[in-house]
């Protein structure tokens, strides 16, 4: 039997992640992400009136035409970032296949179609369980928990006979996630045993020593830098990635043993916290005010101004999105006055991009300007550096790596880690996006 790998998107950008695997001829799709990069000059609104042409063409989502005419089994989503499950509305109605991911990344993905215009898809989107695993078509695909910056990340395998093949572009080994369940380790040992023919593995930190830290250590940052900004009497301000629960989780706890009104201000912080509660995966407390409606936004602004010291305002514009709340706040578009003595806490890392770089510096130097002071890098990333992406291999130990996600470098780089552990070149794969390859008999 061969299997066949083709990556769609995620080779040599961050972002717009799409694999095809195929067995005999049977496809399964892992993943349908967009690039952030390259849709952040539009509204969203914009975007969803996009058609699946135009985005190719701005270099948006991925250029499927490469599986036209393929036997497409089952659309597979390891889990809820935009860069994995962003380009489901405009890519997946071309497939007559079932879409499968874990209950948060379905749920993530019924409420990004809703909002989109255009033909609905008509897919069945159906919840698997990290841990457990369904079959089509002679084709198993198992969901093994992972750790993430979002909850319900999954390394998803998937095997025909005795050839399995394992996407893990997105994970760290965090024995302390705070929320969730940890990395199963166990299961990942006994892929070694089995016998892995392949695994994709991301790339995105491969120039970081790591192993990256544990999400227990952002919170302890958090304590800190919080109890220092809160001691000041002014306003303090966190900003974060809208998806990442477990740190919204960490901020809002420690407002208010601090001793201050934490409130969430955001349309994507009110979508992705409400799903999280809706499932019942975090326990925020009840008298927590959670924001996305701009009347309900330019009112509570308004009280928050009166009473400054009082509050934690957690809002979205960790990458200076000009859309944003903390972008709108600097720009004097809403209601609430950035002072001397003001706090603006950034718990997020730059996502690496020209743009977001830009955008990022202007937002700190209109808040500076205005007097606030800056804390920068309250944050540990959600993937694994070179030491814990070099543990994660020899946990699995597949026959072939496959770098993916990320920017040719450091796709350079996972083949000189290949290599450093005993990795011969016949057996490291630096694919390119559109290519294919064919591993088997």
């Amino acid at each position: 039997m061969t299997v066949e790998i083709i990556p769609i998107g995620g080779l040599g950008e961050v972002g717009k992640n799409m694999t095809a695997l195929g067995f005999d001829g049977d496809y399964i799709i892992v993943d349908m992400g967009i690039r952030l990069d390259s849709i952040m000059a539009f509204e969203d609104a914009e975007i969803g009136r996009m058609s699946r042409e135009e985005l190719i063409n701005i270099n948006g989502i991925p250029d499927d035409n490469i599986l036209h005419g393929r036997r497409v089994r089952a659309i597979v989503l390891t889990h809820g970032h935009l860069d994995h499950i962003g380009a489901v509305g405009k890519l997946a109605y071309a497939y007559n296949a079932p879409i499968y991911g874990t209950p948060f990344t379905i749920e993530l993905t019924k409420r990004l179609l809703r909002e989109e215009s255009g033909p609905r898809i008509k897919n069945e989107l159906i919840t698997v369980n990290p841990g457990d695993s369904i079959r089509t078509h002679g084709i198993d695909i198992e969901f093994i928990n992972a750790t993430h910056s979002i909850l319900h990340t999954v390394f998803v395998l998937v095997k025909k006979e005795d050839d399995s093949v394992l996407f893990a572009s997105d994970f760290k080994l965090d024995e302390q996630p705070l929320l969730g369940e940890r990395t199963d380790r166990a299961r990942l040992k006994r892929l070694a045993s089995d016998g892995l023919l392949a695994a994709l593995v991301g790339a995105v930190r491969l120039d970081e020593p790591g192993p990256t830290k544990s999400e227990a250590h952002a919170r302890q940052m958090l304590k800190e830098v919080m109890g220092e900004a809160c001691s000041n009497n002014g306003l303090v301000i966190v900003t974060t990635f809208s998806s990442h629960i477990v740190r919204l989780k960490s901020i809002v706890d420690l407002a208010f043993e601090i001793g201050r009104t934490p409130v969430l201000v955001g349309r994507s912080l009110r979508n992705y916290c409400t799903a999280a509660m809706d499932l019942g995966l975090v326990d925020f407390p009840p008298e927590l005010s959670i924001h996305g409606r701009p009347n309900a936004v330019h009112n509570l602004l308004r009280e928050i101004n009166k009473s400054r010291s009082d509050y934690v305002l957690v809002c979205t514009g960790h990458q200076g999105e000009p859309t944003s709340v903390l972008s709108k706040i600097a720009n004097g578009q809403l209601p609430l006055d950035i002072c001397d003595g003001d706090e603006v806490i950034f718990s997020a890392s730059v996502i690496p991009n020209p743009i977001n770089e830009s955008n990022r510096e202007l937002l700190e130097t209109k808040l500076m300007a205005k007097g606030a002071h800056i804390y920068r890098g309250v944050h540990v990333s959600g993937h694994a550096g070179r030491a814990d992406t070099a543990e994660f291999l020899e946990l699995v130990k597949p026959d072939n790596l496959i770098p993916c996600h990320s920017t040719f470098d450091k796709l350079r780089l996972m083949v000189e880690l290949g290599r450093e552990l005993g990795y011969e070149d016949d057996r490291l794969h630096q694919l390119r996006n559109g290519t294919s390859l064919v591993l088997g008999d």
